[in-house]
């Protein structure tokens, strides 16, 4: 039964609400970060809720947006604020409130005291039409913390809620700190069956608590110092420390006649759902101007908005203090606008600011955005978002892969699974799903294929006679075994856990720390378990590490000896750097040469200047369709065939089946040159689609100031390579020749022709290429 507040009066002169002008900019940090370029994906939560991820590369650096939207006319479906199971105002993580209270999604809400492991949320509660929580000292003289409201018509609305509660007898009114909030209790406050029935947890939270009992207008009973009392379900108590008791409220007796007098800016008995955030973000469309409580700058971000037809809610988190760089209230009120919202409100951020979904690719509520603190901050409440639909028959099957690629031997588990018509998950057994692989052989343990052969395959499943497939999976090839530690040195009686990874011909890395078969050179000195070593005696030994017919060796030293020497074990060369040779065939070729141009304050003979850069220009223009010069080219003779020539500026060319973009990273990153290439050279290698990237820089990405923009640009290469395109990245600059593959990506390092001192350097290096047909060799070649 919903419960009215007992004497209420509502003083409608409060309600106007006090919202600031959406056209007062003045001093608002308008500036905003420009978007260069986004990457998107989108997940089903439940019918009627989304999610997406934007990563965005702006020109101030990396931005990574989590936006859930929520139809609201979908009659299964209710936001709801909620809270810990587990103790009234006790503190939680927002996916274990969410989890416990049973809902989908969420995200945290209101602010609230961040000492102590009890608060309250600052802002009104309302859940299924009952008041649950509301405070009187909000937005006394201007408009703060703002609330959103929907009433028992469906309609939603934002106010700075402001709330005056007293309690009083003949003889004297006082002011309550609020209903059912209890951060502190240095007022007197309302408190009733929809916050606790027993004033327990009150009183072990805090000392010498007075408690009157009211039921029917009337103190019923007035507990001592310290007593727990029951809370009536008719009634109320009024609870107040022992010294405001023995000081400002002595003149309250048994039996006395009181009267609870609430005034508010919007009647709560008429709201069906309310909860409170931070300032107002959005007022009829239009960014409001940040009040004093919106932290400046640009920090962690969550929001909460509706569309202007009233249709759809808008959840936001916008990730900062880390990678992504966060939002300014004004970047946050553009964002809320791309989405959709017409009117909205900041919720708490910082390291508050999570988003929580269990999408029908998740078993389990997951944390979808980068939580700013590194794990979850406990807050007071959140905003639930929930299915009320109950389960029913499955209407489509899905398959998802544990991974996107595994290794020939090695198992990768694809689990089928089914959907209603509210996109619940429904586990499937595996033993009910028929399941077939095209493109690869290998052997079926329940959902677990292991594959004996190499190369990409499809996975199929049937289930009732509904299909599913899930295609582009790789089986790969293990091209090297590396120890992540190595030279260890432990004392008798010690231990040390052995990490290894696997990495295959594309350089994609597998855990094999377990699986690695390890044996001791000298037992005398240590023993392996697994792959944890236990140092035995004083000495020094290496450990043979095999897996997948390749080895590697790790250096362990017990007690103050001279370390062993280690086997030199051959390198693994790269599969696709072969000799190349120009030939009539059909094929593309294109040299790639480092610097040729002397920059520096040394005097070299201009013979010799002049003979070492004409042999250098005589290899990279022979025997190809184009001469890539990706560092400064001072010679200024006829060219022999197409060129393209590095101006610390962007170029691209599209050639034979290649898009080769040069990007200035000059001044240590992309952003820090020019944002602008972003858009550009995505644009142009996404216009020319083709089946080969190349890359050309300045500065490799290991080296940029920005970690996060290194990441992001490896990111944006790995969707390349997730489309089956081959991918490199060459860098010219400094001295020495260099190779690696990661994640599919071959990144190569050409140096200068010139050493700083002026002398030629003998590692200068170029690539030769050679592309048909979507298949890519290079070979590196030592000009001296």
């Amino acid at each position: 039964m919903k419960k009215r507040l007992v004497k209420r009066t509502i003083g409608m002169a409060l309600a106007a609400m006090m919202l600031l002008s959406p056209l007062s900019y003045f001093g608002m940090e308008t500036a905003y970060a420009a978007t260069q370029y986004e990457m998107k994906s989108e997940k089903i939560v439940t019918r009627g809720v989304t999610y997406e991820k934007n990563s965005r590369m702006t020109d101030a650096g990396v931005q990574n947006i989590h936006v859930m939207k929520v139809d609201l006319t979908e009659s299964t479906l209710e936001i709801r604020e909620v809270e810990s199971k587990n103790g009234y105002g006790l503190k939680e993580t927002v996916k274990k409130m969410l989890a416990d209270n049973g809902a989908v999604a969420g995200v945290n809400a209101d602010f609230f005291g961040l000492s102590g492991s009890h608060s309250a949320p600052f802002g009104p509660v309302v859940k299924d039409g009952e008041m649950i929580s509301a405070g009187t000292t909000l937005n006394k003289t201007e408009g703060q913390y703002a609330a959103f409201f929907m009433d028992e018509k469906g309609n939603p609305f934002f106010d700075y809620f402001k709330m005056t509660a007293k309690f009083g007898n003949e003889k004297k009114m006082l002011e309550l700190a609020g209903m059912n909030k209890f951060a502190s209790l240095v007022f007197p406050a309302y408190l009733d069956t929809n916050a606790m029935t027993t004033t327990a947890s009150l009183d072990s939270r805090f000392q010498n608590l007075v408690k009157f009992v009211v039921v029917d207008d009337t103190i019923t009973f007035i507990s001592e110092k310290g007593q727990t009392v029951s809370v009536p379900e008719d009634g109320y108590v009024i609870v107040m420390s022992g010294d405001y008791r023995t000081n400002a409220a002595h003149m309250f007796a048994v039996g006395d006649e009181v009267v609870l007098d609430i005034n508010s800016s919007v009647n709560l008995d008429e709201m069906e759902t309310a909860f409170g955030g931070g300032g107002k973000l959005l007022v009829d469309g239009k960014i409001t101007a940040a009040n004093s409580k919106v932290a400046t700058g640009r920090q962690p971000r969550t929001a909460f908005g509706v569309s202007k037809d009233g249709n759809t809610a808008i959840f936001m988190v916008v990730d900062g203090r880390g990678e992504s760089i966060g939002a300014t209230h004004w970047e946050l009120g553009l964002l809320m606008q791309e989405y959709g919202a017409y009117e909205a409100m900041h919720l708490d951020g910082g390291g508050s600011s999570t988003m929580v979904a269990k999408t029908n690719e998740d078993k389990t509520l997951t944390v979808q955005n980068t939580v700013s603190e590194g794990s979850e901050r406990k807050v007071v409440n959140a905003v639930g978002i929930f299915q009320n639909a109950k389960q029913g028959k499955i209407e489509e099957i899905r398959i998802q892969a544990s991974a996107a690629r595994t290794l020939k031997g090695r198992g990768i588990d694809f689990t089928v699974y089914g959907l209603d018509k509210y996109f619940n998950r429904i586990e499937i057994p595996a033993n009910q799903v028929k399941l077939s692989v095209i493109g690869v052989k290998g052997a079926w343990d329940g959902y677990t294929f292991t594959p004996s052969t190499t190369g990409t395959f499809t996975v199929t499943a049937t289930y009732n006679g509904m299909g599913a497939y899930h295609i582009g999976a790789v089986s790969g090839e293990t091209a090297r075994l590396k120890p992540t530690n190595d030279n260890i040195k432990l004392k008798v009686g010690e231990t040390a856990n052995i990490a290894m990874t696997l990495y295959d011909t594309d350089g994609f890395m597998y855990w094999a720390s377990t699986s690695t078969k390890y044996s001791v050179g000298n037992p005398a000195v240590g023993t392996m378990q697994s792959n944890v070593f236990t140092a035995k005696g004083e000495g020094s030994t290496n450990i043979k590490c095999e897996k997948d017919g390749k080895i590697a060796y790790i250096t362990v030293t017990v007690g103050d000896v001279e370390a062993a020497k280690k086997p030199v074990v051959a390198a693994e060369k790269d599969v696709l750097n072969k000799t190349v040779t120009k030939k009539n065939d059909g094929a593309y070729y294109f040299n790639v040469a480092g610097k040729i141009a002397y920059t520096g304050k040394e005097k070299i003979d201009e013979k010799v200047y002049n003979d070492t850069r004409s042999k250098v220009k005589s290899y990279v223009d022979a025997n190809a369709n184009v001469a890539i010069y990706g560092g400064l080219n001072d010679i200024q003779s006829a060219k022999k065939l197409d060129s393209l020539s590095w101006t610390g500026q962007y170029r691209f060319l599209n050639r034979g089946g290649v898009s080769l973009a040069m990007v200035a990273a000059t001044n240590g990153g992309i952003n820090a040159t020019d944002a602008s290439q972003w858009a550009k050279f995505t644009g142009d290698i996404e216009k020319a689609n083709n089946d080969t990237i190349v890359i050309v820089t300045d500065q490799t990405p290991s080296d940029w100031r920005s970690e996060a923009e290194a990441n992001y640009l490896r990111a944006v290469l790995n969707k390349y390579v997730e489309q089956g395109k081959k991918v490199f990245v060459v860098s010219c600059y400094n001295k020495g020749y260099w190779s690696s593959v990661k994640d599919g990506v071959r990144y190569i390092n050409l140096p200068n022709l010139w050493q700083a001192d002026g002398t030629a350097n003998e590692n200068y290096t170029m690539l030769r290429f050679r592309v048909k047909d979507g298949n890519v060799s290079y070979e590196a070649v030592n000009i001296k």
